[in-house]
């Protein structure tokens, strides 16, 4: 299938997803205070992790200077903070612009939030596709190295455990035969991406 129809099929599925939340109650609807509320509580954490990503890849690299022991390395907790860091930002733009912010305690939240990155942001053409492309991949990776289920992402989403499987492969970033000098590429390439991503969607908050 080519790329542009399964971009077509995944938006498809997920305004089916996104409509289903919205009549079951599961996407909430904000009023006029609760949106700016809301989506500065995320805005908020969004630039928390991704300093934290940005502060534990210098530690990483430069152990000494913080005050830590030599060998300290923890690269696949920067890949973690800059997923998160463009989690956060999807959830303030949500409140922000549409008014909207999924319940409390919804399972499946990561694959959900997918959905609304392929609904609102996608779909309206707000948000390049390669920058969705490259949130996934972060996903992906994340999932991978705090070994979180897939059957998690999964819930009130599509199935994408046949592609995460095909691509698990070509995935193994944070394994033991993995050089250092990869680990620390692929978490410097998470934070620019993560960088990338909330800037553009920052530009659709103003």
């Amino acid at each position: 299938m080519k790329k542009e129809n399964i971009i077509k099929k995944k938006i498809a599925e997920a305004e089916k997803s996104i409509l289903g939340l919205i009549d079951s109650g599961d996407l909430k609807n904000l009023n006029e205070n609760e949106k700016y509320k809301i989506s500065e509580f995320y805005e908020e954490k969004s630039k928390n992790r991704l300093e934290s990503a940005k502060l534990i890849y210098n530690a990483s690299r430069e152990s000494g200077k913080f005050g830590l022991h030599k060998g300290y390395r923890d690269y696949s907790e920067v890949v973690s903070a800059a997923y998160y860091s463009m989690y956060y930002i999807v959830h303030a733009f949500i409140a922000l612009a549409y008014k909207r912010k999924l319940r409390e305690g919804l399972r499946g939240v990561h694959a959900i939030t997918e959905h609304l990155i392929l609904y609102y942001m996608v779909k309206t053409g707000k948000l390049a596709k390669h920058l969705y492309e490259n949130y996934l991949e972060t996903l992906k990776i994340t999932a991978e190295v705090q070994n979180i289920s897939i059957k998690y992402f999964e819930e009130k989403a599509y199935d994408y455990a046949k592609k995460y499987d095909e691509t698990r492969t070509n995935r193994e970033i944070f394994t033991y035969n993995v050089t250092e000098s990869a680990e620390e590429y692929r978490a410097k390439q998470a934070i620019d991406t993560a960088e990338d991503f909330i800037n553009t969607v920052r530009q659709l908050m103003i």
